[in-house]
């Protein structure tokens, strides 16, 4: 039984709570299924479609970037301060970390050491909101709608369960979701609209720019230029952004020189690692093992350049939109902590969303 025909069962059977969480990158490219322009915003669209298929609840994995951009930034502050394992590998590409973990794993302890957004919030699901809902982990399953093929692969990664029970039970594309809605007749053009449901429902413009090249860099800088210059609260980080396999920025955030390397490519990242002298030179090292980012990934609809510059430009247009634009400051993640994870880098969030790689307030 594959992926898709495991997901159909179980949402006809009703014996699971099945829940959905979409990645950001999914919301400028899935109507490219449905005969819609390239790049059009189908968040309320792709939602509807989702409950009318029959998931009961459907949440945003932005937000886990958003929690996943706090614990992220919280360990390089730590890092920067003590000159620990730097540079910092960013840890939300699957492919990048088994490409890094296969061909050079002397290096596997510069990642970051929070778990990705799929896997934040899997665990998120069944931990926080089935405490709030009152529902066993084991009567939940969770189905991650995700542009990258790969993630199926990381579901299944064992550091990716507590006691037994996976944080992600099943894992579609773009490409898998598009066959299971036209299976069930259900078509883009002709849904309601519905918003995510609540608790890990309204995401930062941050989190959602998680799905372009460089996107996952700005949103850490967000946090951090916020967190050590509070005065200052620098959103807008442009120079991040570009096409090119290989991007590099100097900047200094509250006096602290900081030099980034933005990566798509894993040839691109290969030869920087090479450069020894290159990668010591390093605070931050985004990779992403596709072009333009998970917009361009594997289990997304066939893109061209152009096509992934029409997606970058969409997912930038909501960031630009949204009120919230630093992961810190939205008010589901602070009530998150407040009630549940209570500090970054807590016991319990050192528990949930990190691995044991390494820690920054572990051992």
């Amino acid at each position: 039984m594959d992926e898709i025909e495991r997901v159909h069962e179980v949402l006809e059977y009703k014996e699971k709570i099945v829940v959905a969480q979409i990645a950001p990158a999914l919301r400028v490219s899935i109507g490219e299924e449905f005969g819609f322009p390239v790049g059009k915003i189908l968040t309320k669209k792709f939602v509807g479609a989702l409950k009318q298929a029959g998931f009961q609840k459907v949440f945003d994995t932005s937000v886990a970037a958003d929690v996943v951009t706090v614990e992220e930034g919280i360990e390089f502050i730590s890092r920067l301060e003590k000159k620990e394992n730097l540079p910092l590998f960013t840890s939300c590409c699957p492919g990048s970390m088994a490409f890094i973990e296969n061909k050079h794993s002397e290096l596997v302890y510069h990642f970051c050491t929070v778990k990705s957004p799929q896997q934040t919030m899997g665990a998120l699901i069944k931990t926080y909101y089935a405490k709030k809902m009152n529902i066993p982990q084991e009567k939940i399953f969770v189905v991650s709608i995700m542009p990258c093929a790969v993630k199926k692969f990381e579901s299944r990664r064992p550091e990716m369960d507590f006691n037994g029970i996976h944080h992600v039970d099943a894992v579609l594309t773009t490409k898998d979701i598009a066959v299971l809605l036209k299976n069930l007749k259900i078509d883009l053009n002709n849904v309601k609209e519905n918003d995510f449901d609540s608790l890990l429902e309204n995401a930062s413009g941050a989190g959602q720019i998680f799905g372009v090249t460089g996107g996952v860099s700005e949103s850490l800088l967000r946090f951090v230029s916020h967190k050590l210059e509070p005065e200052k609260k620098k959103i807008e980080f442009k120079k991040l952004r570009g096409k090119e396999g290989r991007r590099e920025i100097e900047l200094s955030i509250a006096g602290k020189k900081l030099k980034i390397a933005i990566v798509h490519g894993l040839q691109n990242l290969n030869n920087l690692i090479l450069d020894k002298n290159e990668f010591d030179s390093f605070q931050v090292i985004e990779m992403m093992a596709c072009p333009g980012g998970c917009i361009g990934g594997g289990g997304q609809p066939v893109s061209t350049p152009e096509i992934r510059e029409k997606r970058i430009q969409a997912l930038r247009k909501i960031d630009s939109k949204e009120k919230v634009r630093v992961s810190s400051d939205n008010p589901e993640v602070k009530e998150l902590y407040k009630s549940f994870l209570k500090n970054p880098g807590s016991e319990t969030a050192k528990e949930l969303l990190h691995t044991r790689r390494i820690c920054f307030k572990c051992d």
